[in-house]
């Protein structure tokens, strides 16, 4: 039992992307930056199979699937050497360029299994928990609403811009041995609409307005990338 939500004794803890996917407690010091091809004919799905309704398992679904694609990029932390309880609202801070004038920026917070961990029993699903990555928060943002949702904004092409937005609250515990991680794309198809990554409104959007871009997630100096996750302990 608590007696305030979220835990007060909560103490933010930001974790930062690095070079070679790693996520650390500690900010890198030599600036860089991470870059996919944002399609948003080839949007990147939220299941990993096909459903014909909404699935309320993808809350806690494998992202391996998002894992293998080119157009997500993910940083992780070393295996945990003790339990991390994780308690309240989450907050991504990126610092973005895109070669487009809008783009959404999706951020996903994972609990990755050990290679060697068990399968339920029974398993009736066939599921394979060694290596698992599980969603534990996600959450798009538009990024043409970064200054504010009453003042949309168009992005300067190359151009680094900060986004900051909150993920929903979350309690849950890594164990030790499993891994954070945490991956960043552009859509995430059809739980979120398609962005034509052109500033305008979308549903004036005609199918050539949708057009590729290069997303530019950088890291390190004065524009590091995190994510911010409520600690207990």
């Amino acid at each position: 039992k608590m007696d305030a939500w979220p835990p007060k004794q909560a103490a933010p803890r930001a974790f930062y992307f690095e070079s070679a996917g790693r996520l650390a407690s500690a900010a890198p010091s030599a600036a860089g930056f991470d870059e996919y091809v944002s399609d948003p004919n080839k949007p990147v799905p939220f299941l990993p199979y096909i459903d014909r309704g909404m699935n309320y398992n993808y809350m806690t679904d494998d992202q391996r699937h998002a894992a293998t694609r080119p157009d997500v990029l993910l940083y992780q932390t070393e295996p945990l050497e003790k339990d991390l309880t994780v308690a309240g609202p989450l907050k991504a801070s990126l610092f973005v360029s895109t070669t487009g004038t809008d783009s959404d920026w999706v951020v996903k917070l994972i609990d990755v299994f050990p290679n060697d961990a068990p399968d339920p029993s029974p398993n009736p699903a066939n599921v394979r928990m060694a290596g698992y990555q599980m969603l534990v928060r996600g959450e798009p943002f538009r990024g043409k609403f970064r200054n504010g949702f009453d003042n949309p904004q168009p992005f300067t092409p190359g151009k680094v811009e900060k986004v900051e937005f909150e993920l929903p609250d979350v309690f849950h515990t890594f164990r030790r041995g499993h891994r954070l991680m945490v991956q960043v794309q552009s859509s995430w198809f059809p739980l979120t609409d398609r962005n034509p990554q052109k500033f305008m409104p979308i549903q004036d959007a005609k199918s050539d307005d949708f057009i590729k871009a290069t997303q530019r997630v950088h890291r390190g100096a004065a524009n590091s990338s995190s994510l911010t996750l409520p600690v207990l302990g």
